[in-house]
């Protein structure tokens, strides 16, 4: 793997990274973020246990399709995009960023409509990693070709 090759690898792992974090901050986090409970405009404490059980199981399901995502990603960057696969370095951004996408703008919708500020800058930092990786993997044919002529050593 060249040198713009592997600057590509982990510009992709840290956008997967970031995917990630969101997953386990959702999965794991027993209440509600302080943004919601801004944009609800009540507290924890107050919410009735069928508020709190529906609350909760939002942020489960929205924790477990952020780990769903990181772990195919991962997938695609661990397998096919260091054997050299072209599709690889295509599908990776082509996958993680309408997701990041539709995650801001379900913030965006929040700072918009209420009072609650949930933290967007992870997405756009996570799309430029994503960018960053698709430009210096452009050149991902020669691991391909480097893959074929060690294989055939």
């Amino acid at each position: 793997m060249n040198n713009k090759t592997k600057i590509a690898f982990s510009c992709y792992l840290i956008g997967i990274l970031i995917i990630a974090s969101i997953a386990i901050i959702y999965l794991f986090t027993p209440q509600l973020l302080p943004y919601q409970e801004q944009a609800i405009g009540t507290s924890w404490s107050e919410l009735n246990s069928g508020l709190q059980t529906q609350f909760l199981s939002l942020m489960k399901v929205s924790g477990g399709g952020y780990i769903s995502l990181a772990v195919t990603l991962t997938v695609l960057l661990l397998i096919p995009f260091r054997k050299g696969e072209n599709w690889a370095r295509w599908a990776i951004p082509a996958i993680g960023i309408p997701a990041i996408l539709i995650v801001n703008y379900a913030g965006l919708t929040i700072i918009l409509n209420t009072p609650g500020r949930p933290p967007i800058i992870a997405g756009p930092v996570a799309i430029v990693f994503f960018l960053a990786g698709l430009i210096l993997s452009a050149d991902i044919q020669e691991l391909k070709a480097d893959n074929l002529s060690q294989s055939s050593d």
